[in-house]
Formats: C-alpha cells, structure tokens, sequence
C-alpha cells in the first residue's frame, strides 16, 4: 500500500516538473500580446467574475447568514481602496476583510 502511495507521488512529480519544463522551453517562442493570449485573459477574468458573483449572490454556508447588503457593500468598498491605494491587491484585501467583520458585527 505504501508504495503506491510513493509512486503516485513520484509519478505527480514528474509531470508537474515536465509540464514546467515545457512551458520554460516554450515560452520564448510565444507571444503574449497575441490574439490568443488576449482570448485566454478574457476567458480567465469571465471565469473568475463568475465565481465571486456566485459568491456574492449565492452564498454556501457561514456566508448564507450575512446579508447582501453587507456583501455589496464590502465589494464596492474594495473597489474603492483598490483604486485609491493605486491597485494594490493587499491593502485593499485587507481593509475589505476589516470592514466585512465590522459591518457583520454590527447587526
């Protein structure tokens, strides 16, 4: 049982290393201001839009007993501090954190 365990680990290695390998060899041949490069870009960003608005609007567990209201208002407060920090991702996350707690616990 054991070795299984240690070949499957050996085995995922080996494919992570050789995918990383390749993506090295052939990343000096491609262009990333491409057509595909953007495609690939808007398809990631609809991917991930979609997933925070599920999130937001369909909540699973401890989020179900926040109110929408305090969902929204914590994303349009992030956006503001994103754009006020000059797009910094950890201030804004941060502060976004902070405030969700704060406007939860008020209630």
């Amino acid at each position: 049982m054991n070795e299984n365990i240690y070949n499957a680990i050996i085995l995922a290695s080996i494919a992570t290393y050789v995918c990383r390998a390749a993506g090295v060899v052939f990343s000096k041949k491609l262009n990333v201001n491409s057509d595909l490069f953007n495609w690939i870009e808007c398809i990631s960003m609809g991917i991930i839009i979609s997933v925070i608005s599920k999130i937001i609007f369909f909540p699973e567990g401890m989020l179900t007993e926040t109110a929408l209201i305090n969902r929204i208002l914590t994303i349009l407060f992030l956006l503001i501090i994103y754009f006020i920090s000059k797009k910094n991702i950890l201030i804004s996350l941060v502060s976004s954190t902070i405030f969700f707690i704060l406007i939860n616990s008020m209630y």
